[in-house]
């Protein structure tokens, strides 16, 4: 059903996922294709990570099947159950089985088999089984320091976690704090006015405006755990040149962690928004790991997002909203709504990113001009897809590639 396909598709472009996401749940394939779908803890398997263990399964499909049985390369994973007829006249029959994919490692495909009188039908997904002590997203179960009492503990690194610092991408040991020394602690939420403030080693229980040019923030904290606080790091109207390197912005509850423009961040481990950075006007991020967003009402969440900007250069970074259950929205909301409602001079290079609906989601509707995505390498733990974009728009794609294949990503398009 193309044309099906293609309104819903048009759908999450209006909204991000806002709108289809907001009970937390994936968006079930059938609502757009009248499909059967396989969920995982409430999100599709499809292209998603699930343990090497037993896990419940549950398919869903709007047709009638008395049974259910799952199977990989012919083989029965599971026992064969039951079935449970819709509660209501519109809605799916459903079954739950215990899948044992403790003998499976890497991508597989699983069959859904379902059987109804003497005729049956099935339906297959790919995907990823991973070693259950591992992490889901790439933001792993560490997240650099938790605070206890104005002390730094260092939590131990998980596998998936340690495997992310072997193989050079920003993480936890790389990002955040380079010392952990006695650190200066300011109580409260503080603004910076003095032009060329320097802070370092400096530990801020509060949120942070910065309402003064030229301003370091350097191996420090911001711990701003505000429910309903909109920004934690906010940059007034009309400064410029905020640099904050090597420090943690754990912005727990707040509904972005740094905005709006003319700021760098360098080696920062952000993470706990709904947002975690947004974007406008001459602003660098690199070589910096934001991570484990928060699903909060009304927003969608996403690693970087913007709505409207200049002369941005996002490098080198790992970004994945995800927080090991829910892939959120995406790792890089590109729109153009608001503000000026143009995009110039964007590029996107070098990153490692994950999660997400669609991991790269370019409205359609956006104004863009000289938006370049290169060298990017995408993880496998998104709902849909890799990037969705779309055309007839100045957007240079080169050299992106999936990370557990090395296959060249072009995306979906609108």
């Amino acid at each position: 059903m193309p044309s099906t396909k293609r309104t819903w598709k048009a759908v999450l472009a209006a909204v991000g996922t806002s709108l289809v996401l907001a009970t937390g749940g994936a968006v079930p394939a059938h609502a757009a294709s009248n499909a059967p779908w396989i969920a995982y803890s409430g999100t599709s398997v499809n292209n998603a990570r699930v343990p090497a263990t037993t896990v419940a399964l549950t398919t869903r499909s709007p047709k009638a099947f008395d049974t259910l049985t799952y199977v990989v390369a012919g083989r029965a994973v599971s026992t064969t159950v039951a079935a449970t007829p819709p509660a209501t006249a519109n809605g799916d029959w459903t079954a739950t089985a215990d899948v044992d994919l403790s003998s499976f490692s890497g991508r597989i495909s699983l069959t859904a088999r379902m059987v109804r009188g003497t005729t049956s039908s099935s339906v297959a997904k790919t995907l990823r089984v991973v070693d259950p002590a591992g992490s889901l997203g790439s933001g792993g179960t560490a997240s650099g320091g938790t605070a206890s009492g104005g002390a730094v503990s260092v939590q131990r690194p998980t596998r998936a976690v340690r495997a992310q610092v072997t193989d050079g991408r920003p993480g936890p040991l790389t990002t955040g704090l380079r010392g952990r020394g006695t650190q200066r602690t300011l109580t409260g939420d503080q603004t910076i006015t003095r032009d060329g403030t320097v802070l370092d080693g400096v530990r801020i229980v509060g949120c942070v405006v910065v309402d003064a040019d030229d301003v370091v923030i350097r191996n420090s904290e911001v711990v701003c755990r505000k429910k309903g606080r909109q920004v934690a790091v906010k940059v007034a109207e009309g400064r410029r040149n905020l640099l904050i390197e090597d420090s943690e912005i754990d912005a727990t509850g707040a509904d972005v962690g740094i905005g709006w423009g003319r700021y760098t961040l360098r080696r920062v481990n952000l993470h706990g928004s709904a947002d975690g950075a947004r974007f406008g006007h001459d602003v660098v991020i690199e070589d910096s790991w934001i991570h484990d967003m928060t699903r909060q009402d009304g927003l969608h969440s996403d690693a970087v997002q913007t709505t409207s900007g200049s002369n941005v250069v996002i490098r080198g970074n790992v970004l994945d909203p995800s927080d090991g259950r829910d892939p959120l929205n995406a790792a890089l909301m590109v729109g153009t709504e608001l503000g000026t409602r143009k995009l110039l001079n964007v590029l996107v290079e070098g990153n490692r990113l994950g999660g997400g609906s669609y991991t790269v989601n370019v409205r359609g509707d956006a104004n863009i001009t000289g938006l370049v995505i290169r060298g990017n390498t995408f993880e496998d733990n998104s709902r849909y897809g890799a990037m969705i974009l779309p055309d007839g728009k100045d957007i240079t794609l080169v050299g992106n590639v999936l990370g557990w294949t090395g296959e060249e990503v072009t995306g979906d398009r609108w």
